[in-house]
């Protein structure tokens, strides 16, 4: 039961998105406009996604949400930020939920299939933390700046 309960999570939070191809180099990270931070450092990032951190320094809860696995924005954003914890590869991390569901640990972040599905989603949620091909920024978002 386990297993097939741990497949179907995988399979919703991991599925493949129709959306166009972003520039795969390229990624902004986003927080809703009223979250007071300006900047996060890479690995505080990488923790938050891997949910290894769940609060922001105010106390409120992180919320991440990813793009789906078919995303180049999402290679780009595992890539530069997730390699910090270990996992550059997409299939490094869907076998990083796979163990923490399976363990019963935790579940992956919300996926979004599209730019417009994550700012809808970051812009009603203060918590909320995710990334969008650059060009997709618009309102009731802001973008972070990422250091190292």
């Amino acid at each position: 039961m386990r297993i097939a309960v741990a497949a179907l999570l995988m399979s919703a939070a991991l599925g493949v998105s129709g959306a166009p191809a972003a520039d795969e180099g390229s990624f902004v990270v986003i927080v809703a406009a009223s979250n007071p931070a300006t900047s996060i450092r890479r690995q505080e990032l990488a923790r938050f996604f891997l949910k290894k951190t769940g609060r922001w320094n105010d106390g409120r809860g992180v919320v991440p949400v990813d793009l789906s696995a078919g995303s180049p924005v999402r290679s780009a954003f595992t890539r530069a930020v997730l390699s910090v914890e270990g996992m550059g590869q997409i299939s490094s991390v869907q076998n990083f939920w796979l163990q923490q569901v399976y363990s019963g640990r935790s579940s992956p972040p919300t996926v979004k299939a599209t730019d417009a599905e994550v700012l809808a989603f970051v812009a009603a949620n203060p918590g909320a933390i995710g990334y969008i091909a650059p060009v997709a920024a618009a309102g009731g978002v802001k973008v972070l700046t990422v250091t190292d």
